[in-house]
């Protein structure tokens, strides 16, 4: 029950840095996009838009990484006990895989939207499933099995 408690709060850590990577990496390119159309973000605006976002889009974000992680580690864990291979690797494809399907599944029932701004271009999304990478290296190494 131990280990068990362990993995639901290392599920949780990794779960939180994705939420706040992904956040941060979806207000700064919305920034991006602000400057490119000729606005000027300046320093004390983008750090209050950056921790406005994390606030709040990180809130709602958050639940529906942490549902997407869930079952992708959960997928993860059963490839890996069929496929031997790289843990981290299984992991980190399992958490970039999470995020393109969960943001193409909320776009898809928010009538086409895309609802994370930051992901409406192919740079945005690439970032988004780097944030769910992230997610997957870390849980993968800080559950590292002796097996290995």
């Amino acid at each position: 029950m131990r280990k068990f408690g362990k993995t639901v709060l290392i599920f949780i850590l990794s779960a939180l840095i994705a939420t706040l990577v992904a956040s941060l990496f979806s207000t700064q390119f919305v920034i991006a996009a602000l400057e490119s159309s000729g606005a000027h973000v300046g320093w004390g605006a983008r750090l209050n838009m950056t921790l406005y976002d994390l606030g709040h889009l990180g809130l709602l974000y958050g639940i529906f990484i942490f549902i997407g992680l869930a079952i992708a580690f959960l997928v993860a864990a059963l490839i890996h006990r069929f496929v031997k291979t790289k843990r981290p690797l299984i992991y980190v494809l399992a958490g970039m895989t999470c995020f393109v399907v969960m943001l193409y599944l909320m776009q898809a029932v928010f009538f086409g939207v895309p609802i994370i701004a930051g992901a409406r271009t192919t740079m945005g999304l690439v970032f988004q499933a780097l944030a769910g990478g992230l997610a997957g290296y870390v849980y993968a190494r800080l559950t590292t099995q002796r097996t290995e």
